[in-house]
C-alpha cells in the first residue's frame, strides 16, 4: 500500500485567513441551530466506520455532540440530521453563502494551488497506473467551485459527470464537456457506470456513510476507483488540541474518522486500499497557532516539547507525521474488489 509524503510550503492564514473563519464559524453556529435545531428530527447513530453501539462522550459544539468510538476511535456527532436536511444546509445557509462569496474567493488564487490542483494530479496519475483505460469519472457532493473547472480541464476521460453538488450552479454556469446531475447521491441509482469516483471531503458531511460507500460501490464498474480526502482524528494536531481545533465543527466535520476506523470501513464495504497516505504540512504549525493564542491551554507535554522546538526540527517532525501517517488531512484511494 503506497504511502506519499510531499514537500511543500503554506502557512494556515494562506487558506483560512483567521477574521474570515471567525466570522464563518459565527454562522455557521446559526445556521446549525436553525436547520438542525429547535426541535428538529436528529437521530442517534452508531460508530459511522466500524458500526460499533458502543461509544463515549467526547465534547459539545455549536449544540451538536461529539462522541469517540472506542474500538476504532473515529469522533463523530451523535444525534445527526439527515443527509437530506445537510444537502438543504448547504445550499441555502448564510454561513455556506459567505464561504463561497467571500471565504472561497479570498483564497482562490491558494487554494486552487495547494489544494485543487495536486488533488487533480494525484487522480490523473494515478488512474493512469491503475486504471489505465478509465474513460468515465464521477465526482459526488463536490462543495467547491474551483473542482468544476478543474474537472472540465481533465482530459483523460471521455465522460465526466457532476452528481448531487452541494453549491447552486446559477444561469451563467457553462456546463462544457460536464453531464450535471442534480440529483443527491442518494436517489442517484446508475450500477457499473463509472470507472473512477472522486468524494473531496465529503464523507467528514455524510450522515448515512454506510450508504455511501455501498452507493459508490455500486456505481464503479469491478476495478474501479475511488478517491478521497478528509480530515482524520488520529491526526497529530486533532489529537493535541482536540476540542480547541477550530475546524472541527458540524456539519462540516459530521465525522472524523481515524484510520483504523476508515480500513474497517473500507474493508466491509467490498473495497481495497491502494493508497493510504497522510500528506498534511500544517500540523505542527495548527498546534502552535492555537498555543500562540491561548498560552494557558493544557497540551500534552510532548506536542508543548515540538512547538517550543526550532524551526528545522518543526519541520522534521511535521516530515515525521507524513512518513507514518500521522497527519490529520488523509488522501486515501481505494478499488471496488
Amino acid at each position: 500500500m503506497k504511502n506519499i509524503v510531499v514537500s511543500d510550503e503554506y502557512r494556515p492564514a494562506d487558506l483560512k485567513p483567521a477574521g474570515l473563519i471567525k466570522e464563518y464559524a459565527r454562522l455557521t453556529k446559526a445556521d446549525v441551530a436553525k436547520f438542525f435545531l429547535g426541535g428538529k428530527k436528529l437521530a442517534n447513530v452508531s460508530c459511522p466506520a466500524c458500526l460499533s453501539k458502543e461509544h463515549t462522550a467526547a465534547f459539545e459544539r455549536f449544540g451538536l455532540n461529539y462522541r469517540e468510538c472506542p474500538s476504532c476511535f473515529t469522533l463523530f456527532v451523535s444525534p445527526r440530521p439527515d443527509d437530506a436536511a445537510i444537502k438543504d444546509y448547504y445550499l441555502n445557509s448564510r454561513s455556506r453563502t459567505f464561504w463561497l462569496d467571500k471565504l472561497s474567493k479570498a483564497t482562490d488564487v491558494k487554494r486552487k494551488e495547494k489544494i485543487i490542483k495536486p488533488r487533480m494530479n494525484w487522480l490523473e496519475e494515478s488512474t493512469r497506473e491503475y486504471l489505465p483505460q478509465a474513460k468515465v469519472w464521477a465526482d459526488i457532493g463536490t462543495g467547491q467551485h474551483g473542482y468544476l473547472d478543474a474537472m472540465k480541464a481533465s482530459k483523460i476521460f471521455q465522460t465526466k459527470i457532476l452528481v448531487g453538488p452541494f453549491i447552486k450552479l446559477d444561469q451563467n454556469f457553462s456546463k462544457g464537456n460536464l453531464q450535471v446531475i442534480e440529483d443527491s447521491w442518494f436517489d442517484y441509482s446508475p450500477k457499473d457506470q463509472a470507472d473512477v469516483v472522486s468524494i473531496f471531503e465529503v464523507l467528514d458531511r455524510t450522515a448515512d456513510v454506510s450508504g455511501l460507500a455501498a452507493k459508490i460501490h455500486q456505481i464503479l464498474k469491478k476495478g474501479g476507483l475511488c478517491f478521497l480526502t478528509g480530515i482524520l482524528a488520529s491526526g497529530f494536531d486533532i489529537q493535541a488540541i482536540w476540542d480547541q481545533a477550530e475546524n472541527i465543527f458540524p456539519p462540516d466535520r459530521l465525522n472524523m474518522f481515524s484510520l483504523r476506523g476508515l480500513r474497517v470501513l473500507f474493508e466491509k464495504n467490498g473495497f481495497e486500499c491502494l493508497e493510504l497516505s497522510t500528506p498534511g504540512i500544517l500540523d505542527v504549525d495548527i498546534v502552535l497557532k492555537i498555543f500562540k493564542d491561548n498560552p494557558k491551554l493544557v497540551l500534552p507535554r510532548f506536542a508543548r516539547e515540538i512547538i517550543n522546538a526550532d524551526e528545522e526540527v518543526r519541520s522534521r517532525f511535521q516530515q515525521f507525521l507524513q512518513e507514518n501517517q500521522l497527519s490529520s488531512y488523509g488522501r486515501i484511494l481505494i478499488r471496488k474488489k
